[in-house]
C-alpha cells in the first residue's frame, strides 16, 4: 500500500472512530509502528490529526452522523445481521435498541415473519415500514439528533410496561468484568430498562467492540444471553465471554 493510501486510510478510521491506536493501525495495514508513527507525524504536521501518545485523534470535535456511522463496518454488520434475523420467529414481540448494525437486521426480516417490534430508533422504524407483516411500534420522546433515537423519561417509562421475547442490542463496547456499556448517559439507562422487561437479550457487536469499555455500563454481563458477531464464534476473545454462559454466534 501507498503512502498516500495508507495516510487516507488512517484518517477515515480517525473520522468514524474518533481515534486511532499506532499498534492496530500496524496490523491492519501489515507495515510496522515506526511507519505508522511516521505517517501520524506528518498529518499532525499538515494539521489534519491531532498525534498523542499511542495514536492520534480528530482535530474537529463534530461526531461522525449517523449516516456515516450506517456506512461505517457495513459488510461486518450484514455478516451479524444475517445470523442474528435467524433468531425471529413468528409471532414474538421484540424490542430494538438504535444500533446501526439493527438498522441492517430490519433490512432483512423475511417477509412473511409476523411479529412486534418495539423501537426508538426513527430510523428502524421508518425501515420497517417497508415490512408487509411487522407491527411497528414507535417509542416517543426527546429526540437525539446525532443518534436519531428518542431519548428520556417518557422513553423508559413506555419501555417498561412492555414485556418482549428478544431484545436485540447493540452496544458502545462489552467485557466480562464492565458488561455492556455506552458513552451516553440517557441511551444506559434505556438500554438497562430494556432488559428488565426481556426475556432474552442479544447483544450484536463488531469485532471492534469486544473487550472495549465505555463510560456509563448499561447491561451486566450475566443480563446477556448471546453474543451475535462478524467473527468466528471459536475465537479465543470469546473464552471469557463463554465462562459466563453466554452463547456466541
Amino acid at each position: 500500500m501507498l503512502k498516500e493510501e495508507r495516510q487516507n486510510y488512517i484518517l477515515d478510521q480517525i473520522k468514524l472512530n474518533r481515534k486511532v491506536l499506532s499498534s492496530n493501525l500496524s496490523q491492519e495495514l501489515k507495515v510496522s509502528e515506526d511507519t505508522i508513527r511516521r505517517d501520524l507525524n506528518e498529518l499532525s504536521i499538515n494539521g489534519l490529526i491531532k498525534k498523542v501518545h499511542g495514536g492520534a485523534l480528530p482535530i474537529d470535535p463534530k461526531a461522525p452522523s449517523y449516516e456515516e456511522r450506517s456506512n461505517h463496518n457495513l459488510e461486518e454488520k450484514n455478516i451479524i445481521a444475517k445470523k442474528a434475523v435467524k433468531l425471529i420467529k413468528e409471532g414474538q414481540v421484540i424490542i430494538m435498541s438504535g444500533s446501526t448494525t439493527n438498522l441492517q437486521l430490519a433490512k432483512i426480516i423475511p417477509s412473511n415473519i409476523n411479529a412486534t417490534i418495539y423501537t426508538y430508533s426513527l430510523p428502524i422504524a421508518l425501515q420497517l415500514t417497508e415490512h408487509p407483516s411487522i407491527e411497528i411500534i414507535f417509542i416517543g420522546g426527546k429526540l437525539h439528533k446525532a443518534a436519531q433515537v428518542t431519548v428520556g423519561l417518557d422513553v423508559v417509562s413506555s419501555i417498561s410496561e412492555l414485556r418482549a421475547d428478544l431484545c436485540f442490542m447493540g452496544t458502545g463496547g462489552i467485557n466480562v468484568s464492565n458488561g455492556m456499556t455506552e458513552p451516553d448517559w440517557e441511551v444506559s439507562h434505556i438500554k438497562k430498562c430494556m432488559i428488565s422487561v426481556s426475556n432474552k437479550v442479544i447483544a450484536l457487536c463488531t469485532k471492534n467492540k469486544i473487550n472495549e469499555i465505555k463510560r456509563y455500563t448499561a447491561v451486566p454481563i450475566q443480563k446477556i444471553h448471546t453474543i451475535v458477531t462478524d467473527i468466528d464464534p471459536n475465537d479465543t476473545i470469546f473464552n471469557d465471554f463463554k465462562d459466563q454462559g453466554i452463547t456466541i454466534l
